[in-house]
C-alpha cells in the first residue's frame, strides 16, 4: 500500500534548477571558517605551547660554555641553544636553537646571529666546527 502511494514520485525525473551554477571560488567562500571571536585562536595557540623551567647548568657545563664564548668572534658559523622566557609565565619559557653566522658578539652584552639577539646569560649551549678543538682530549 505504501509503495503504491509513492509510485508516481519514484519514477519522476530528477528536478533541474533554472539558476546558474555557482563557481567554485564563491562556493568555497560559503563554507569558509567564521571567526566569531577575534584573537581567540591566537590565545588558544599560546596556551598550547609547552613551557618549561630554565635549565640550571652544571659547573662543568658552565666552564665549557665559558671556554667556547672566549674563542667566539664575528663571522663564525655556529649553532646556539638559548632560553626564551615567557611573558605570561615568569620563570618558564622554551629552549630554542638557531644556526647561522655570528653577526655581533660582546661577552658583556649579547650574541647576534642573523636578526636574533641572544643575551649571554640565556645561552645554554654552543656547537659548531669552530669548537671541535675544545672537545678533543689532549
Amino acid at each position: 500500500m505504501m509503495a503504491s502511494a509513492y509510485a508516481k514520485l519514484i519514477y519522476m525525473p530528477r528536478p533541474v534548477s533554472n539558476r546558474r551554477k555557482m563557481d567554485v571560488g564563491h562556493r568555497a567562500k560559503q563554507f569558509a571558517p567564521f571567526a566569531a571571536l577575534r584573537g581567540f585562536e591566537e590565545s588558544v595557540r599560546k596556551k598550547e605551547i609547552l613551557y618549561e623551567p630554565r635549565k640550571e647548568l652544571s659547573e662543568e657545563k658552565k666552564q665549557e660554555l665559558d671556554g667556547k664564548l672566549k674563542i667566539l668572534s664575528a663571522g663564525m658559523w655556529i649553532q646556539a641553544t638559548y632560553f626564551v622566557e615567557s611573558m605570561e609565565f615568569p620563570g618558564k619559557g622554551k629552549h630554542c636553537t638557531i644556526e647561522g653566522t655570528v653577526e655581533f658578539f660582546d661577552l658583556q652584552i649579547h650574541l647576534r646571529i642573523g636578526d636574533t639577539e641572544i643575551p649571554i646569560s640565556d645561552i645554554t649551549d654552543l656547537s659548531g666546527n669552530v669548537f671541535e678543538i675544545l672537545e678533543e682530549p689532549c
